[in-house]
Parts: structure tokens; sequence; C-alpha cells
């Protein structure tokens, strides 16, 4: 659940039980919480504890002129790090060709018919926010283009790395980021984000053809 979402939930749980019922913060948000969980009945915990935050969603879940300290942020910086896993032998950068099919793969977890949907593995979805091959027009434009990735960028050991941390959470450089932290929370695994690493960083993939 996006910190966006969440806050409109915690609004209008707010708003519909009044504040008499539910005087702090804390309360509200466990009842919303409760609210989400149980409009889903039968879904597997692995779906319905998406909608419990985490310490770090739950400090940059700001209200309404709240802004997040430098202290706040160094913590979320420090257990989005620590939480980080690799792939087996440390390769952060695996087969392009396989990563340009997660790219544009939204497979996975979607509730159809009252059911989780049935997928092997999930997919990445990438250019729902970002343009990555520019042949590619359907693309969204929520996140910055990253057509031409490794060629502005290389694909040296740090950038490697970098984008592998940053795709996994991307809270590890940009506190409370609006991007997806997609191996944090489990949807994608880490040979996966090694496989989208190397299509984006390897000069073969189509992200970097000139």
């Amino acid at each position: 659940m996006t910190k966006n979402a969440y806050a409109l939930l915690l609004a209008c749980g707010a708003a519909f039980v009044g504040c008499a019922s539910f005087p702090d913060a804390e309360s509200v948000r466990t009842h919303a919480e409760q609210s989400v969980a149980e409009a889903y009945p039968g879904m597997p915990p692995a779906l319905t504890q998406r909608a419990v935050q985490d310490a770090e969603q739950r400090l940059c879940s700001k209200g309404p002129g709240e802004t997040l300290t430098s202290e706040e942020a160094a913590r979320v910086v420090a257990a989005s790090r620590t939480a980080i896993k690799y792939p087996a032998g440390n390769k952060l950068s695996g087969d392009w060709k396989v990563g340009e099919k997660l790219v544009s793969n939204g497979v996975g977890m979607r509730v159809r018919g009252g059911r989780v949907e049935g997928a092997k593995q999930n997919g990445a979805l990438c250019i729902n926010c970002h343009a990555l091959d520019p042949a590619e027009v359907n693309v969204g434009n929520l996140g910055p283009s990253l057509t031409a990735y490794g060629r502005q960028r290389g694909n040296s050991e740090p950038v490697v790395k970098y984008t592998y941390e940053k795709i996994y959470n991307a809270w590890t450089y940009f506190p409370c980021s609006n991007m997806p932290r997609l191996g944090h929370n489990g949807f994608l695994t880490p040979e996966q984000i090694a496989h989208v690493v190397a299509y984006l960083v390897d000069p073969q993939s189509p992200v970097n053809r000139p």
C-alpha cells in the first residue's frame, strides 16, 4: 500500500468512525488495517500483510503539512540498507533478455474473481512508470526516462550495485520515495532484480542501443 493511499484510508476511517471513538492516530491506523484485511476474506497472508505498515512506512506516512525530519530520514535509509538481500554468488547483473520480459510483465498478485491470480513469478512492470526501450511508446512517465541508462552511466561495479539496491528498495537512497520497494516487499526475487539490472546496464540491451 502506498503512503498516499494509506493516508487517504486513515482520513476516511477517521471521518467515518469519528474522533470520539478513535482519539489517537494509532487506533485509527489499527482500525484501518483491520478494515482492509477484512475486505479481502480468504486472501493469503502474503497479500493481506501488505496492508500492514512496517516501521519505515509509518515514518513516511506524514499528515498534511508534516515533513520527514533528518533524523527520521536517516533511520529510514539505515533500516532499508540493512534489509537488502543479494542474489546467490552476489551476481548483481543477470541476463538482460530475461530482464526485458520482466520490465513489461504485470503478472503477479492480482486479485481476480476473489482469488489471487496464479503465477509462477511476478513481473516488474517497470514500463508503467519509466521509458526504457526507445522503440516502445506504450510507457508511463511517472518516473524518469531510463532510455540509454547504461550508455550514460556505464556498467561499472558501483553503478551495478547502486542500480540493484535502488530497485530492491529505493528508500535506501531516497527516503519515502513513491517507487515500489520491489525486493523489500518480496514482490521480486534478488535474481529477478539482477535480470532487470542487466536490462538497464548491458550494452546489448535495447535500452542502450543508439
